[in-house]
């Protein structure tokens, strides 16, 4: 199968660039692995000139460990190449005229730490962090999470932009946008949450990230169709040479792993599953019994074959639960995805190019007993190819998507225009380009241009611009911008009245009407004082135009419509790390505000008819401080969480009536049935939030090729009190999980 995927690679390509016959200058192409043939991601490659002390080049690593220095004259070249983690690399290349020429580097593991490198030359310098948090996975395992291995939920929820509303639901909220505005990719195949139901775990655990970019906003035109935030996850490719193969075990989760090459040194097959056990454990479990289960499956196939490197990748995620004990109602949610993607380098072309191909299935559904039962459902479809050229003298990186998406869904008794169901099909096409230009030493910027043309909203006009400043000639400090407008064609739609669903309606946005977007704003001031001591300050302003939101209704439980809302999000985020054995400590504390305003009429209406023109929604967090502390001893870790928060936004109870139904119900011996009034929304807050959770794990070698791990730790260590959410209609206060212990083992071969 990749090998006819190869064949259409090569036909793709020549409609973008041509075959190399003659050029001026040479081009040297580097890949980092790691020994088992891994991609090292975001490596620190220097190039040096005929045994200059002073480096000429620059560069860092990609998903796939490849880097490239191009315009080279004809010469000797030294490479010197750093990661944490891994020995430096240094070797020598003679390079004729007009060469390209591809070679492998393989990093040797490293004990101790890394000397460090300050960068002072020219495109010493990356545009590509401001709003961007990238973390590697094997960091996942510095926030306890009940379970030995480390996982991307527990770790994206200590950004300080990051919200969730509780402890159950799946759902995260990053700079005021919404879990529909969140674009999630694996091997660029779009995913819809995969997050699961306990906010514990998501679908992607430690053992096979390679590296996940959070883009809070900012973000440069390859990404499109995203109004709000990005979160890029890299899988490991399986180890080429060594089979593996581990399991482990908690009361929460059981999980296990199995990577293998199918041909030494070119081939790889990785599979990973899990499921949970919350179910079985319960009734030993102290705090409030959940109702809830999940599993996820990922598998990878990945090949290096010469200068191409290709992966075939499947997903499937699955959530069923309750997120309301005192309700009947149950909430699922399914991913179904699978994908092709294929890096290539050949020297035979002036640049590298990408291309991948897909399709994702996602459904939610929310059911109960004596109603019908809603569900939403998203198919999505993508052919893409990305490269370069030259232009100006800069580099130009451009491409095309081609996007399809189906969209199915039925609402009865809750979305008025959705009660007869709802089956379209919509098709895009994704243009983008960008490129870095570096008008000085310290300066460089990153313009970009994006459009999405469909038949059924025309063409958007996306610019962009990112912005890096090194004001002292180093990438010790540093001063970064990034501007621009976002747009997407996808609608995700919940009922705000209803705390205690996450039930969401998916749908293609108006047709005829101005594509839902966002303007992005942020400045970020960086500063290194050592290798092991940084810290950063993010200043955020999000202007969103034509998001649906349900209309707010002065009564529960009846029918709503859909209106488009504007808003504005604002706020800071500050961020400090110092990473020196023993210790790894992380500070992070955020401010914001999110608001909501009608576009044009009003956003629903209370008691008496006054019209609703604006509130604060429920992810309207003003303040957040997060620490995560680790520190190593005698072969153990210690792990340490605490969040501390400020209450968030929710709607009183304005009253209750008792209401007939005439003329089957008589006054005289019918008392008739209770309904909730809601106040005006959003209008108090609920009490402050902190909780504390602590691990302490080991491993140990038992024999050559065999290793057992253990830890033990609690979530919520005090127990504390914090409340989810009120349910008006069910009048109860539900309160998010109290202290949960765990025990989690685990055997590696």
């Amino acid at each position: 199968m990749i090998k006819h995927f190869s064949g259409i690679i090569l036909i793709c390509l020549l409609l973008f660039q041509g075959i190399v016959y003659a050029q001026n200058s040479s081009v040297l192409r580097l890949i980092v692995l790691e020994s088992g043939g891994q991609p090292v991601v975001g490596a620190n490659v220097l190039l040096y000139e005929n045994g200059q002390d002073q480096y000429t080049g620059y560069g860092v690593t990609n998903r796939d460990g490849f880097v490239e220095f191009r315009n080279l004259e004809a010469g000797e070249y030294q490479i010197r190449t750093t990661y944490i983690g891994f020995e430096p690399f240094e070797r020598s290349y003679e390079l004729s005229g007009e060469e390209i020429r591809v070679e492998r580097i393989t990093l040797r593991d490293q004990v101790g730490e890394l000397d460090e490198i300050e960068v002072t030359a020219r495109g010493a310098f990356r545009t590509g962090e401001v709003g961007v948090t990238r973390i590697r996975g094997e960091e996942f395992s510095r926030v306890p999470s009940a379970g030995l291995e480390g996982d991307l939920m527990a770790y994206i929820q200590t950004l300080p932009g990051v919200v969730t509303i509780g402890d159950q639901g799946g759902d995260i909220f990053i700079r005021g946008g919404t879990p529909a505005q969140n674009l999630v990719l694996v091997d660029n195949i779009p995913l819809v949450k995969p997050f699961h139901i306990s906010n514990l775990f998501s679908a992607f655990p430690e053992r096979v990230v390679n590296d996940v970019s959070v883009m809070a906003g900012g973000f440069d035109n390859r990404y499109m169709n995203s109004a709000s935030s990005v979160i890029e996850v890299n899988l490991k490719p399986g180890n080429l040479y060594e089979a593996s193969a581990a399991g482990s075990v908690s009361p929460y989760m059981t999980s296990l792993f199995v990577e293998t090459p199918l041909k030494k040194g070119t081939s790889s097959l990785l599979v990973n599953g899990r499921f949970s056990n919350i179910n079985t454990f319960e009734e030993v479990l102290p705090g409030r019994q959940q109702e809830a289960s999940f599993y996820d499956l990922i598998a990878r196939y990945s090949m290096q074959a010469g200068d191409l490197i290709c992966s075939a990748t499947g997903v499937r995620t699955g959530d069923e639960g309750k997120i309301n004990p005192g309700r009947n109602g149950i909430l699922s949610w399914t991913n179904t995805a699978a994908g092709l993607r294929c890096f290539g380098f050949d020297n035979s072309l002036q640049f590298p190019f990408e291309i991948s191909l897909g399709v994702s299935d996602f459904r939610n559904s929310e059911s109960s007993a004596g109603s019908d039962q809603r569900f939403s459902k998203v198919t999505q479809g993508f052919l893409r190819l990305d490269s370069s050229q030259e232009f100006i003298n800069s580099r130009l990186d451009f491409g095309i998507n081609l996007l399809f998406q189906n969209y199915q869904a039925s609402a009865q008794e809750r979305f008025q225009p959705f009660e007869n169901g709802l089956d379209v099909t919509d098709a895009m096409i994704q243009l983008y380009a960008k490129s870095t230009w570096d008008f000085s030493r310290n300066v460089s910027i990153e313009p970009g241009i994006g459009t999405q043309i469909s038949s059924g909203y025309g063409a958007s006009l996306e610019p962009r611009l990112r912005m890096n400043i090194q004001p002292f000639g180093s990438t010790k400090s540093e001063i970064s911008l990034a501007t621009g407008y976002y747009t997407q064609a996808m609608d995700g739609i919940t009922d705000l009245r209803d705390a205690g669903s996450v039930f969401t309606i998916y749908r293609p946005s108006d047709r005829g009407s101005t594509l839902p977007g966002a303007w992005h704003n942020i400045l970020e001031f960086s500063f290194r004082a050592a290798s092991y001591l940084s810290s950063n300050i993010e200043l955020f302003y999000k202007q969103h135009y034509n998001i649906p939101v349900s209309k707010w209704t002065p009564q529960a439980g009846i029918d709503t419509d859909i209106a488009l809302a504007s808003g504005t999000s604002y706020g800071l985020d500050l961020n400090l790390e110092f990473n020196r054995s023993p210790f790894f400590i992380y500070a992070g504390y955020g401010y914001s505000s999110v608001e909501y305003s009608a576009s044009d009429d009003n956003l629903g209406s209370w008691l008496g008819g006054e019209s609703i023109t604006g509130f604060n929604p429920a992810h309207d967090l003003r303040h957040k401080f997060n620490v995560i502390i680790n520190y190593s001893f005698a072969g153990f870790t210690a792990g340490l969480r605490w969040d501390v928060k400020s209450g968030l936004p929710y709607t009183r109870l304005a009253g209750t009536d008792l209401v007939l139904s005439i003329p089957g119900e008589n006054p005289i011996n019918d008392p008739g049935q209770s309904f909730a009034y809601f106040e005006k929304p959003y209008t108090e807050n609920l009490p402050a939030y902190h909780r504390l959770d602590v691990s302490l794990k080991r491993f140990f070698d038992i024999s050559e090729g065999f290793k057992f791990g253990a830890e033990i730790g609690a979530i919520n260590v005090y127990d504390q009190a914090n409340i989810f959410f009120v349910d008006i209609t069910e009048f109860q206060v539900i309160n998010q999980n109290g202290f949960l212990p765990y025990l989690s083992l685990s055997a590696e071969l």
